[in-house]
């Protein structure tokens, strides 16, 4: 009987905790208007051990706090296991300083939208790299598609938590139309003035490369500079 009450209580907790974190997505929280995802682990996609990024999380905890900020603390898996925070009410501005603070290569930061009688429609979410805006995407999956991923997603804390995930990179999920069906990959060889013309992202793309092939890096790094990779592959089709 104790079992089954507890096995209940933590189902309750479950659903609680899970609920929240999609009402404040969803924008259905008056009082959080805007939210950051943030970790301190594995710094620029160096992997570290559980006791490292442990005492790294531990010190954005305190950043955080000092600024008065509150934050959710969550759990996922994007090529390893990976702990990380929901922050409300933080500006972009602390956001990027935060993922420079504590070396990301990328965070997230979001912005409650309204229609034009100024009630809540959900957030836009911004995948940030540095102090740049690199995708954007205004919807937060869950369901039983994102529970059986076994892999690149977030989930609340509970060890039974369920998942959900922003489907950044996903062109099913593209805000601004773009043509996803053309074969970026198949770029035809540049003449000498093509290289100098697109010199810059030529030099970013062969530098993305080199990057997403380092074993030494962390899954979800190699993943961040792929899927930017890509993007910019199809940057460059576009203007030849």
């Amino acid at each position: 009987m104790m079992d089954s009450v507890m096995r209940n209580w933590k189902k309750l907790l479950n659903e609680s905790g899970f609920n929240r974190i999609m009402q404040i997505l969803t924008g259905n929280l008056p009082a959080v208007d805007t939210i950051a995802f943030i970790t301190a682990a594995n710094p620029y996609g160096e992997p570290l051990g559980a006791k490292d990024n442990i005492a790294r999380n531990k010190d954005l905890a305190s950043w955080l706090r000092e600024r008065g900020l509150g934050f959710i603390r969550i759990r996922g898996r994007f090529g390893g296991p990976e702990k990380s925070f929901i922050v409300n009410n933080i500006t972009k501005e602390e956001t990027i300083a935060a993922g420079k603070r504590f070396e990301q290569e990328s965070v997230i930061w979001g912005e409650k939208t309204f229609d034009d009688k100024g009630d809540p429609t959900g957030f836009e979410f911004y995948y940030i790299e540095g102090d740049n805006i690199v995708q954007t995407r205004n919807i937060v999956l869950s369901g039983e598609e994102v529970e059986d991923r076994e892999d690149f997603y977030s989930q609340e804390r509970q060890s039974a938590g369920r998942k959900f995930l922003i489907p950044f990179f996903d062109a099913d999920y593209e805000i601004e139309t773009t043509d996803e069906t053309n074969n970026y990959s198949h770029i035809r060889a540049l003449t000498t003035s093509e290289k100098e013309d697109h010199k810059d992202i030529v030099g970013e793309i062969n530098h993305r490369i080199r990057l997403s092939l380092e074993q030494s890096r962390t899954p979800k790094s190699r993943w961040h500079h792929r899927k930017i990779l890509q993007m910019r592959l199809r940057e460059l089709k576009n203007k030849l």
